[in-house]
């Protein structure tokens, strides 16, 4: 990472740091919010359709709503996570 001073910000006497971000920050950041965002509507539509149909769940319906509110949840966490170490 790496702060440099904005050729505006000499100008009009503020500061406004500009950051870098290297490849390896993005491709971590959209792979990480790919997951995310594909999680949830995976489990929000098995909901759907579970209550739709009003029947339960099979065991491999809980794993897989299991498993994709796990993903949610620690993708969620891992965004936060980026942004926070970035902005440090």
């Amino acid at each position: 990472m790496k702060l440099e001073p904005s050729p505006k910000a000499a100008s009009a006497n503020t500061s406004v740091l500009t950051v870098r971000l290297s490849p390896a920050f993005k491709w971590t950041f959209l792979s990480i919010l790919g997951l995310t965002v594909l999680c949830l509507p995976i489990g929000c539509t098995l909901v759907g359709l579970t209550i739709r149909t009003a029947r339960d769940m099979t065991p491999q319906e809980n794993v897989i709503l299991d498993l994709c509110t796990s993903t949610f949840k620690l993708g969620f966490g891992a965004i936060i996570g980026l942004f926070g170490g970035k902005a440090l």
